[in-house]
Order: C-alpha cells, then structure tokens, then sequence
C-alpha cells in the first residue's frame, strides 16, 4: 500500500476491509495442526514415522498462508487525502490494481450495509458515482458511514476552494 503524495497534499484516512474478513483465516489454518496433533496422539498415528517433517512443513505451510492473507488484507486499502481517493487493490503478489478519484469528479457518495453480520460489525459497501457515470464501489469497508462523511467533508470543503478561486479571478 504505497502512494506517492503530491504537492500539498496530506495522508487523512487508510479504510481497509473489516478485520472480520482476516479473523477466518487465522482460526480455521491452525485447525489443520491440531487435528494432525489430535490424529498422532488420540488414535497413536505417526504417520509412517514421518511425524516431525510432516509437522514441521504443515505448520510452515500454515504460517505462510497467514502472512499471505494478512499481506493482502494489510495492502487492499482505501486511502483518502485532502485531494484525492485512492483504492489500491491488491489480488495476489504480482497482482494490482490502483484507481485515483479527484473530488472534483465526485458527484454522489453512497453506502450500503446488507444483513445482519454487516450491521453487527459495522461493515459494508462504499459507492461513488462519478462525473463520467461511472459507478466505483469499494467492499466491505469497516466504519462506511464514518468513511462516506469524511468524503462528503472534503468535498464540501474542496468545492469551497474552488468556489473562492473563480470569484477572486
């Protein structure tokens, strides 16, 4: 989750997806070691004698893929600054994809909660419609209406700004 800052601008909110959506992956992967653990004690299986490697590289597997999950949880983000959205959207490694917003360009600013779970932990879906009609909506959002207030802040204060700069020309 790297951005490259312009002149005058400031960093002034990171959004990611619910910490909801990265608990699953640390709760069901450890699993796998304790059943193998259940399995070599309760039924006295060594796994033809291969007990420890066996152990050893499941549990390298397992930390892997956490570090692999909590890499993308960490760097799928939303990043706002007082000049622009930007949604850096990370599918894998070597997989990427950034979209930039002005404020400018924003015309409507919605969110969207749906089911129980949603409105339990307080997570759902960001849409913005743009000058071009175009719809970009951002996935299970922690905090979506916190996250679209701020949005509508600076876009009322951006709209100030340029509102000052035409009547002064």
């Amino acid at each position: 989750m790297s951005i490259i800052l312009r002149q005058n601008e400031e960093l002034i909110k990171v959004a990611r997806k619910h910490i909801m959506f990265l608990l699953p992956v640390f709760f069901t992967w450890p699993f796998l070691i304790a059943g193998m653990i259940l399995i070599r004690y309760a039924l006295n299986f060594d796994f033809f004698g291969y007990w420890w490697l066996l152990l050893i590289v499941v549990f390298l597997i397992v930390v892997l893929v956490i570090l692999y999950r909590y890499f993308l949880w960490k760097t799928d983000a939303l990043i706002i600054t007082n000049q622009r959205i930007v949604e850096n959207e990370q599918r894998g490694f070597f997989s990427k994809t950034v979209t930039e917003l002005l404020f400018q360009d924003i015309l409507e600013t919605s969110y969207s909660k749906e089911g129980l779970s949603a409105s339990l932990y307080d997570y759902g879906n960001i849409k913005i419609r743009t000058a071009a009609n175009n719809e970009i909506i951002f996935d299970k959002i922690a905090k979506p209406d916190e996250t679209v207030e701020l949005i509508n802040r600076i876009r009322r204060k951006d709209e100030r700004v340029i509102l000052d700069e035409e009547i002064n020309v």
